[in-house]
């Protein structure tokens, strides 16, 4: 039970956090929005090491960090695609197709974990799967969407990234690892990452922006969201887990269409809503089942 209410705040957190994210995705120079964002994860990743684990010397194993890379590889150009999917697309119809990683990780779950699932579960991820071919097929433009049809396609790589990382994740913990090992080394390859960026921004005379107060929510929310649904992945299965904290799609979807006045046509709508309700219709199934 810990783990879904952990799972539906994170919903919450995450939603939050897109906003605000496709806010500056749209405002201000890439490189600045990758340099923040990767700068807060390694803050609050190691920060969350320090405060629990009280160290963060003296714990690197080779070995450790070679089980946890998969999971790190997936997460950091998961970070990077997103950027470009909301910065071209519109946040109502990007934010359900990256939600529906659930898709993904209830097949993962079925085949690679051996976890049990209902032919109802399979015929929502099929009602998912073709919303988002509807989604693709002529997408309307919009002003604030540079390229609608490189968003979705973005937001379907994104996806795939979060739905593979998240299957990695899951497996470490069904092993000997923590969510302190991910996060230890999951810190010390986004504070490389960011450095990286920094370096960058100085090369090439960018300038660098000061944190706004969006800034700071969309970079930071994220993963503080991460560690909590990493935490809610160690207390029950990436199947149930999964669908609930997507929910955070329909909290999206509702601020971006009555705060950033997004315009969707009819087929949009259509597969939007097809997503959002079979999503909300895994959640219920999940919690009941």
């Amino acid at each position: 039970m810990l783990g879904i209410i952990i799972a539906i705040i994170v919903a919450f957190i995450w939603s939050i956090g897109e906003v605000d994210y496709s806010k500056i995705a749209k405002k201000y120079n890439h490189t600045n929005v990758y340099l923040y964002t990767f700068f807060l994860r390694c803050i609050i990743y190691l920060g969350v090491v320090l405060i629990f684990k009280r160290t963060l010397f003296g714990t690197f194993n080779i070995n450790t960090f070679k089980a946890v890379l998969p999971i790190i590889f997936f997460d950091l150009f998961a970070s990077l695609v997103v950027n470009i999917a909301e910065y071209n697309g519109k946040l109502s119809v990007t934010s359900p197709i990256m939600a529906s990683y659930p898709v993904v990780d209830i097949l993962l779950g079925i085949i690679l974990l051996k976890e049990k699932t209902s032919h109802l579960d399979l015929f929502l991820v099929l009602c998912i799967s073709i919303s988002i071919i509807i989604l693709a097929i002529n997408p309307s433009k919009d002003k604030k969407a540079p390229n609608p049809k490189k968003g979705i396609i973005f937001s379907v790589l994104y996806m795939l990234l979060v739905s593979f990382s998240s299957y990695f994740e899951k497996s470490a913990y069904q092993g000997a690892y923590t969510i302190f090992d991910l996060y230890y080394y999951k810190g010390l390859i986004y504070t490389l990452t960011s450095i990286f960026f920094y370096t960058n921004l100085i090369l090439t005379s960018t300038k660098i922006n000061k944190p706004s107060k969006d800034m700071i929510k969309g970079c930071g929310l994220t993963p503080i969201g991460n560690v909590a649904y990493s935490y809610a992945l160690t207390l029950n299965n990436i199947s149930i887990i999964a669908p609930i904290s997507s929910l955070y799609t329909v909290i999206t979807h509702y601020i971006s269409r009555k705060y950033l006045k997004e315009k969707i046509n009819k087929k949009e709508k259509i597969g939007i809503y097809v997503i959002l309700i079979c999503t909300i219709i895994l959640i219920i199934h999940s919690i009941m089942g």
